[in-house]
């Protein structure tokens, strides 16, 4: 980054935005939309449904610390990343701001990382859509409701239909995101509050620290992080949200504080009730249906909470095709990606060519994990393994990037500094806790897959990065316009 650079970011020059001249909407988003996308897309229900589940998994009646710790990690991660949203303003997520910080090779790692991410993210939650519907079908009678014919079938019209919806615009994207996490946030609270009711708290086992296990806590929590990674993806729509560097940072925080918060609160409510239905998930059920059965409710609302959480799972894809989608114009503008990826619908300010590239390439990815893991649930877990190790990288460099940001401007900010630490080694443990106590196979392929992929890309990222080195400098100058 030049000296003059440097000198109009700090008397707040306006620049002619990059974002605006390839044809998207800059400040276009206000705070409540951002706050609102980025929230609704990691669906609410869907983790009150699963995250205790895979707490109690872990740490049996010990799960809320695993769950405390998950947060408390996340929100690290969340503060290292705020500490450059509240200083530069880009469109492509992590990789527009470790630019700042560190040389040519960060940006080269991070970019193919989060390539690879937001891809596997797009295919992972397009998928958890039919495994819920298919759940549901289950419930009817249907015997083959987890086939891959079927299941892709389910893809293909999930992945189209968030396609169509992001091209109409972020708005249309914002309505349908809120009104499908409205819609599925009550049944839930309904089916926990009932169990809790039936069962009590149980505070004693619950807080009984004689049985604590470090192990399980801590794999309790990869498993939370698992949850919420990729939480500050709406980073993506910065260039096209008002007043960013206030806005962005608030986005970014609500989602592991708010929902890590929530998590913890229904990890208690909703522990006593797991482990008095073990048997039920033993024999397969899903935990939203022995929750059920341990309430005593009809049995038809564990059918409807399938389908609920099946049609809320939908507003996540829409929120990471909004933000994947953006991330591909900048690697295309760039350099890194064909041009073509830039190309905007004129009239509705939407990445077309974008959209459609990435609701296709996340089609193709999750149909050769299905050739290459043999079924369908398989698939989706191996995948879901593939989204957190493609954010781990990335995580890690931002929380070295936070501290190097203000050792630089020798500011005091012992909050920062602390945080990013947190973040630094919670992060670092999620990979390497996964190469100490591998999952079974196929999925124990991925901890060496994925930084081949990774380090293939990075270098091809590198290539394409000799061949138009003077995009660095512009794209510098983009991350300092204040918009």
């Amino acid at each position: 980054m030049s000296e003059t650079d440097n000198a109009a970011a700090a008397a707040g020059t306006e620049r002619p935005s990059a974002t605006a001249e390839i044809g998207l909407d800059p400040g276009h988003l206000s705070r409540l939309q951002i706050t609102s996308l980025a929230v609704t897309s990691f669906v609410p229900a869907v983790g009150m449904a699963t995250a205790p589940f895979l707490f109690f998994g872990a740490g049996g009646f010990n799960a809320w610390p695993a769950a405390l710790l998950a947060m408390v990690a996340t929100v690290c991660v969340g503060k290292a990343i705020i500490t450059f949203a509240r200083r530069y303003v880009g469109s492509g997520s992590l990789y527009s701001y470790i630019g700042e910080v560190f040389g040519p090779w960060a940006r080269y790692a991070v970019g193919a990382s989060l390539l690879l991410g937001f891809i596997t993210q797009v295919a992972g939650t397009g998928s958890l859509v039919g495994i819920y519907f298919g759940s549901f079908l289950t419930t009817l009678g249907l015997e083959n409701g987890y086939s891959p014919g079927l299941q892709m079938l389910i893809l293909a019209v999930t992945l189209t239909t968030a396609a169509l919806i992001a091209l109409r615009g972020l708005d249309t994207s914002v309505r349908v995101a809120v009104t499908l996490t409205l819609v599925s946030v009550p049944l839930m609270i309904l089916v926990t509050g009932a169990s809790a009711t039936r069962t009590g708290l149980d505070l004693a086992q619950q807080f009984d620290f004689g049985s604590l296990t470090v192990s399980g806590t801590f794999q309790g929590m990869a498993s939370g992080i698992a949850f919420l990674v990729a939480f500050e993806s709406c980073t993506a729509l910065a260039a096209e949200t008002r007043d960013p560097k206030r806005n962005v940072p608030l986005a970014v925080m609500s989602t592991p504080v708010l929902l890590g918060l929530l998590y913890v609160v229904v990890t208690f409510l909703q522990v006593p009730g797991l482990a008095e239905a073990e048997d039920v998930l033993s024999a397969g059920a899903s935990p939203v249906a022995a929750l059920n059965a341990v309430a005593g409710m009809p049995s038809w609302i564990g059918g409807a909470t399938d389908l609920v959480l099946a049609i809320a799972t939908f507003a996540a894809v829409v929120g990471f095709t909004n933000y994947g989608s953006r991330y591909l114009v900048t690697l295309g503008v760039d350099g890194f990606l064909p041009a073509r990826v830039t190309d905007v619908d004129r009239r509705r300010h939407t990445p077309a060519f974008a959209i459609v590239s990435l609701s296709v390439l996340g089609f193709l990815t999750m149909g050769a994990m299905v050739s290459y893991a043999g079924d369908f649930l398989t698939s989706y877990n191996t995948i879901a393994v593939v989204i957190v190790y493609c954010w781990v990288l990335p995580y890690v460099l931002i929380g070295v990037g936070a501290i190097l940001v203000i050792a630089r401007e020798k500011s005091f900010e012992p909050l920062t500094f602390i945080s990013s630490f947190i973040a630094i080694g919670s992060m670092s443990w999620l990979f390497i806790n996964g190469l100490i106590h591998p999952p079974g196979a196929p999925i124990d392929v991925m901890s060496r897959l994925v930084p081949f992929a990774i380090a293939v890309c990075t270098a091809a990222f590198a290539v394409s990065g000799r061949r138009a080195t003077p995009r660095d400098d512009e794209h510098a100058a983009e991350m300092e316009r204040p918009h």
